[in-house]
């Protein structure tokens, strides 16, 4: 378990070594443990270029005030995306790509709990499932080629790295078998095989370090407004959620990591040399762990592959509607 005090002394050495120049992009970090760690790290860096993926520009005037007085000689910019759909985060990576010769970290964390059941965009795709991995993966997969000109790239999913389960393998997009519970385990399952497929087989992606990380229970103070419908799916459901809900919220506010401290943890994980190029998971301490049973069943028969495959055949399909 690296401690905090550790953590924090390691992203105020970074700091002191003056790093110049870095482009980041961010997605997912207009709130919750994603803006934390976007704060923690544009205080450690100077004249560099932070871009934020974000649906509501309006929302985040606030937030963008606060990180640019924190990080006088850096540029932060909003780039208006909504991250559920394939096309817009073309949109947005083409946007980049116009304005940068490399980039060098990718922080990755939008999503929740989709307590209010399965929502389809107009790409056809469940989006939390796409926000969870295939947009994830297509905005890793466009930057590719900038990463790959960086000295030191970093990509990190903030998801749910070492909870690797086994998988409904005849639907691995569930378009006929959605749930909550195989919503995470498959979209935890694919980012830790499409990393690994990654950083084994992309042109230049040998020398990138990719992380697939569990933030653990963190206090977001985030409202829970995600509930199903008492029409649609009965008072009963209704009522299990919400006291799930509720019960659930009680146990992050009273013992969940502090919104601070995991941001000063992911920012650990975009700054530190103990993570090396690779593919990796991370437990909610910072602790490198080793594949899991299911990851390792799964590594062992091709499947990274065979994910592969399949984001990218998702991908196009969305593309196509």
């Amino acid at each position: 378990m690296t401690n905090t005090a550790a953590i924090t002394f390691s992203n105020e050495l970074f700091a002191h070594e003056k790093h110049e120049g870095l482009v980041c992009v961010f997605m997912g970090a207009t709130s919750g443990i994603g803006l934390a760690a976007l704060g923690r790290l544009v205080t450690r860096v100077r004249s560099s270029t932070f871009y934020v993926l974000g649906r509501n520009p309006e929302r985040y005037v606030t937030e963008l005030d606060v990180l640019r007085k924190m990080a006088l000689t850096c540029s932060i910019i909003f780039i208006e995306a909504e991250v559920s759909l394939i096309s817009s985060v073309d949109t947005a990576c083409d946007q980049i790509k116009s304005s940068e010769e490399k980039v060098d970290i990718v922080c990755m964390s939008p999503g929740g709990m989709p307590f209010q059941g399965a929502v389809y965009t107009v790409e056809s795709l469940e989006a939390s499932f796409a926000v969870s991995y295939y947009s994830r993966l297509r905005l890793v997969s466009n930057l590719l080629p900038l990463l790959c000109r960086s000295p030191n790239p970093r990509v990190l999913s903030i998801l749910n790295g070492t909870k690797e389960k086994w998988i409904r393998e005849d639907d691995i997009g569930l378009q006929n078998s959605w749930s909550i519970i195989y919503l995470v385990n498959h979209s935890t399952l694919l980012t830790s095989l499409a990393f690994d497929h990654l950083a084994a087989t992309a042109p230049g992606a040998r020398g990138i370090t990719l992380i697939h990380a569990t933030p653990g229970f963190v206090n977001t103070g985030t409202p829970r407004t995600r509930y199903p419908s008492r029409q649609k799916d009965g008072w009963l459901k209704w009522l299990l959620v919400t006291i799930f809900q509720n019960v659930s919220g009680w146990i992050i506010v009273y013992f969940g990591m502090p919104l601070k401290e995991a941001g000063e943890r992911q920012a650990y994980y975009l700054t530190s040399d103990k993570y090396t190029p690779g593919s990796w998971r991370t437990n909610e301490h910072n602790d490198l762990q080793p594949d899991n049973m299911a990851l390792e069943d799964y590594k062992q028969r091709g499947w990274a592959e065979k994910v592969w495959e399949h984001t990218q055949l998702t991908w196009d399909r969305a593309l196509a509607t």
